[in-house]
Parts: C-alpha cells; sequence; structure tokens
C-alpha cells in the first residue's frame, strides 16, 4: 500500500480491513502504543507464524513501524497513516470495545501495556524502521469533572455516576445530584447496582447546591439525564463546563405503568441506556474534548455584550 496514493485508491484500506487477524491487530495498536508480537500472540490467541505473517504484511503495507528494544521487537501504528484513517480505525475500536469480548481483549491489552511500560514506553528504542514519530509527547491525561444531574437524584443520575466510576479508567471522575434531591436513593437503584456489580458506596441523593459552594469540586462536563430539565434553567456552574443532554426513560414512571413486571428490571434497563452511552463518552480522546470545551468558550464569547 502506498500512502499517499490511499486517497486515490481506497479499497486497499478496505482490503486490508477485511482479515479478522490484521483488524484486531490494528484496533489493538490504536488502543496502545505499542506492543510487542508476544503480547499479539497472547491476546489473540494465535500462534507466532500467524501473527508475524500478518505483522508482515502490515509492515509492507506501510500500516505499521518497528523499533528494537533489547531483544524485542515493537510495533506501533505508522504515525505517517493520514488521519482520516486513524479516525476508522479509532471508531471501530471505540465500537468494538461496547462488545464483551473487545471490552475485554482491549482491557487485557492495557494491562500488559501497563505491567510492561518499561519495555514498551517511549524514548529508548532503538532501529526504527519507519519514520519515528515527531510529535511532542502528549501530557498526562487531566481528570475530567462530570456532573450527572437529574430532578430527584435517586436513580438515572446515580446509575450513570456509578457506571462512570467504573469505566472512567482514571481520566474522569463522576458525580451526581438533584435539583430536588430525594431524602435517599431509590431502593431498586440500590438493588440494580448491587446486580450489575456497581459500586455503591457513593450512591447518596444531594442538592445540586452542594456542587455550587466556593470548595466544591469544578465541573468540566455537566449532563442531565432526565428530560425533565431539559430546557430549564440550571445553575451558572463556575468555569463555564460543557453541558449536554442524555434523555433517559424514568424507571420510576415505567415501574408504576407496568406492576406486573419486576421494577428493578426498569432500573437496569436504564443502567444499560447509560452504560453504552458512557463508555463511548470515557472512548473519547482529550483532544476531542479539549475541542469541544474551546467551541463552548467561543459560543460563550457570543454572549458579551448583550
Amino acid at each position: 500500500m502506498n500512502l499517499a496514493a490511499l486517497h486515490q485508491a481506497p479499497e486497499q484500506l478496505f482490503a486490508t480491513l477485511s482479515d479478522e487477524t490484521r483488524l484486531r491487530i490494528l484496533l489493538l495498536l490504536e488502543s496502545e502504543p505499542r506492543l510487542c508480537v508476544c503480547h499479539l500472540q497472547s491476546l489473540l490467541d494465535k500462534p507466532q507464524s500467524t501473527i508475524s505473517r500478518h505483522i508482515g504484511i502490515l509492515m509492507a503495507d506501510q500500516w505499521l513501524q518497528a523499533s528494537q528494544k533489547g531483544t524485542a521487537n515493537l510495533y506501533a501504528l505508522n504515525s505517517s497513516l493520514p488521519l482520516w484513517v486513524r479516525e476508522i480505525l479509532r471508531l471501530a475500536r471505540m465500537n468494538w470495545s461496547l462488545s464483551p469480548p473487545g471490552y475485554l481483549m482491549l482491557k487485557a491489552a492495557h494491562a500488559l501495556y501497563l505491567n510492561n511500560h518499561a519495555l514498551l514506553a517511549d524514548g529508548a528504542a532503538v532501529g526504527t524502521e519507519a519514520a519515528p514519530q515527531t510529535e511532542p509527547q502528549a501530557e498526562p491525561s487531566q481528570i475530567v469533572n462530570v456532573l450527572f444531574l437529574c430532578v430527584a437524584n435517586s436513580a438515572r443520575s446515580i446509575l450513570a455516576e456509578a457506571l462512570l466510576t467504573r469505566w472512567g479508567q482514571g481520566r474522569f471522575r463522576a458525580f451526581s445530584a438533584g435539583q430536588n434531591a430525594a431524602q435517599s436513593v431509590h431502593p431498586h437503584t440500590l438493588s440494580a447496582l448491587k446486580r450489575l456489580d456497581l459500586p455503591t458506596e457513593q450512591a447518596h441523593a444531594k442538592h445540586w447546591s452542594v456542587y455550587l459552594a466556593p470548595d466544591a469540586p469544578k465541573m468540566d462536563l455537566v449532563i442531565t439525564v432526565c428530560n425533565t430539565l431539559l430546557g430549564e434553567a440550571c445553575p451558572a456552574w463556575p468555569g463555564r463546563p460543557i453541558t449536554a443532554h442524555w434523555g433517559v426513560a424514568d424507571p420510576v414512571q415505567q415501574m408504576a405503568a407496568h406492576p406486573e413486571q419486576d421494577p428493578v428490571d426498569f432500573f437496569i434497563e436504564a443502567a444499560r441506556t447509560l452504560d453504552t452511552r458512557v463508555r463511548l463518552l470515557t472512548q473519547l480522546p482529550d483532544y476531542a474534548i479539549e475541542k469541544i470545551r474551546i467551541r463552548d468558550e467561543i459560543n460563550a464569547m457570543g454572549l458579551i455584550g448583550e
């Protein structure tokens, strides 16, 4: 594959992606900065000869670049891949991560990378066979504070907070609050959390004024999860965080409308709806979150002087 001619012959891209093993190798390397053959062999449960053959094809077609550290041959995505190709791989990896097999394999790949950081980290490798990456190394990801809002802070916002706590992986910190906070979290919410093996320690109903206090954590993203708050005036959050709306059906109302069904099922269904959205949020790269933040800042500039 000639990278320069890829725009004129995109079918070369899909010819490569049509092979499952090669596609998995590319998605794993889109997820982690670099891996060695032994890691790919372990993750994909394929013979070394099979992995080496497909890596040879990907190297010949300029998908990968190789480096050596000691006796280990390390592989990474070619830094010269066009941005639109990288975006296809990123979106494919995000979609794959929503399936149980994909999530487990990506999680295992990340654990391998962390456990072998001294070997796989950039900076000490020699013998690079493709153009080395010239972009400056990114600073460690800033923790993104996310506040989920609903009216009572007893069901959907509590579920969203627990889900982001699970999937945040050190990049996100989850909070929740309500416009008119209930005295306690709905008991079926707690039952749903336990059935889904989600943490319950943080499950406390609280008014959103808690996060308006001077010493409260500064929010980067505020998400409403009930349609009742859509279009209503919310507080002027310090720092002008990004705002979004994720409407989710009210499990309390559904429970009342269908008394013949197990009420906890409606809370679990709400959690499953939120789970997909939360996991997609955690897959966003840092630059995408920053781009949204800048867009909102520019929009806010247009309000000055009105």
